[in-house]
């Protein structure tokens, strides 16, 4: 029986791992989701994430084979090396070889990104950015993080540190911001997008959460930079994996892995 050629979405977290396999039109094969243990080096994680990505290629009595595989990974990301520079999950990650300890147990193109910037992607390409070259994805889950394209390419800055917040209050799911917290929130994003000018400003986070920070920040935004619009994020927390499908399935057109 000949093997089905799928492309491979990744997504990992502190304590979750994503795996979503598509056609090459971005169509659903299969995924899965899992726990994360303490993964302590480089050969543990590689084992965790290799076996998983395997028993999705073997569920079901299927035959699969990878077009490509994309990581969306926690933290700064130098993509030509395939590293994860600076982990914001477990400590240990830091300089993790995704790309190289991955290919040790799977032949195909593979690659990796931030995770912000896989969720900005998948909002331009799925979700509610659309068909728009200029956005700045903001995510309000735990830690402030954001991610911009320009022109349709991601904004990576000088250090690959682009995106970070570091005034931002940190969002707990558990409660309702403050309206100090509100306050900070929504001047750092207004000053933000009226630098940056963007097209589009897509905030995801819980309802709570946008339900009173959105009307403040088209409020400040109608200030500083009225052109801008707020929307929500469609994809919410499945927004990295589907991103990355969308760099696998460019990556396997460059390397002329599809059918």
């Amino acid at each position: 029986m000949a093997s089905e050629p799928v492309l491979v979405g990744v997504d990992f977290t502190a304590d979750a791992l994503r795996v979503l396999l598509t056609d090459e039109q971005g169509q659903r094969v299969a995924d899965g989701e899992w726990p994360l243990p303490e993964l302590p080096d480089e050969e543990s994680w590689s084992w965790e994430v290799g076996g998983r990505i395997a028993s999705l290629f073997a569920a079901e009595g299927e035959r699969r084979s990878a077009l490509a595989i994309t990581v969306a990974a926690p933290g700064n990301v130098e993509p030509v090396s395939g590293r994860l520079i600076e982990s914001l999950a477990q400590e240990a990650w830091d300089g993790l070889a995704i790309v190289d300890s991955l290919r040790r147990h799977i032949d195909a193109p593979i690659s990796t990104e931030s995770r912000m910037t896989c969720a900005l992607l998948a909002e331009t390409w799925q979700g509610a950015a659309a068909g728009v070259d200029d956005v700045l994805y903001v995510s309000l889950r735990g830690v402030p993080a954001a991610a911009m394209v320009v022109g349709g390419r991601p904004l990576r800055g000088a250090h690959r540190g682009a995106g970070a917040l570091p005034a931002a209050p940190e969002v707990d799911a558990s409660r309702a911001l403050d309206d100090e917290e509100l306050e900070r929130l929504a001047g750092l994003l207004a000053d933000l997008a009226a630098a940056l000018d963007p097209e589009l400003v897509v905030l995801d986070g819980a309802a709570t959460h946008l339900d009173a920070l959105v009307p403040l920040l088209e409020q400040v935004l109608e200030q500083v930079a009225p052109e801008v619009e707020v929307v929500r994020a469609h994809l919410g927390e499945r927004a990295a994996v589907i991103g990355a499908i969308r760099l696998a399935s460019s990556l396997a057109f460059e390397g002329g892995r599809r059918a």
